[in-house]
C-alpha cells in the first residue's frame, strides 16, 4: 500500500511536469534550470558519499521538506527530519546515486530527478549491495541555489 502512494505521488509530480512545461521560459533557460538540477542532485550523491548519508539529507533539504521512508510515515520539515536522523553517524556503508532523467515545471522554481541509487554495506562476507529507485523534487530557493522538498524511493533488482 505505501508503494502504491509513494508511486501516486510520483506519477502525480510526472504529469504535472509533463503538462505544464509549456515553454514559460525560454529553452535555454529550461536547459540551464535542469543542469542545475543534475549537478545539484549529483553533489548530494558526493556529498552522501564523502559525508554520510543523513549529513547529506540534511544539508541539501529545504525547510519544508518531505521525507518519506519505507514502511514508515513520512517525516515533514527540516526539524523533524533533524530529530529523525540526529545520532546517526557515518559508517563504512555509503549510498549513492546517479539521476537519469531531470525535468523543470513551468514556473521554473521546481523540477525533479528520477534515477538509480546503490547502497553498500560491509558485511563479514564482503560488501553486500542493495539497489533501487529515487524520485526526488527540487526547489528553486532564493538566493538561486536548489534544495530538495520531496525525497521518496524503492528497492529493486540490479539494473540491467
Amino acid at each position: 500500500m505505501k508503494i502504491h502512494f509513494v508511486f501516486s505521488i510520483i506519477i502525480s509530480s510526472v504529469l504535472i511536469f509533463s503538462c505544464t512545461n509549456q515553454n514559460n521560459f525560454s529553452k535555454d533557460e529550461m536547459q540551464k534550470a535542469k543542469s542545475e538540477i543534475r549537478k545539484t542532485d549529483s553533489l548530494f550523491s558526493i556529498y552522501s558519499i564523502e559525508n554520510g548519508f543523513a549529513k547529506a539529507l540534511i544539508a541539501f533539504a529545504d525547510s519544508e521538506v518531505i521525507k518519506l521512508n519505507d514502511g514508515e510515515n513520512p517525516v515533514y520539515g527540516i526539524e523533524k527530519l533533524k530529530e529523525k536522523l540526529s545520532g546517526i553517524e557515518k559508517d563504512k556503508s555509503v549510498v549513492s546515486w546517479n539521476p537519469i532523467k531531470v525535468d523543470i515545471g513551468l514556473s521554473g522554481d521546481l523540477g525533479y530527478s528520477f534515477g538509480n541509487w546503490e547502497y553498500k554495506t560491509p558485511t563479514e562476507r564482503g560488501d553486500t549491495t542493495y539497489y533501487g529507485n529515487y524520485f526526488t523534487e527540487w526547489k528553486k530557493q532564493k538566493n538561486g541555489s536548489w534544495k530538495y522538498v520531496l525525497d521518496g524511493g524503492n528497492n529493486t533488482p540490479k539494473p540491467e
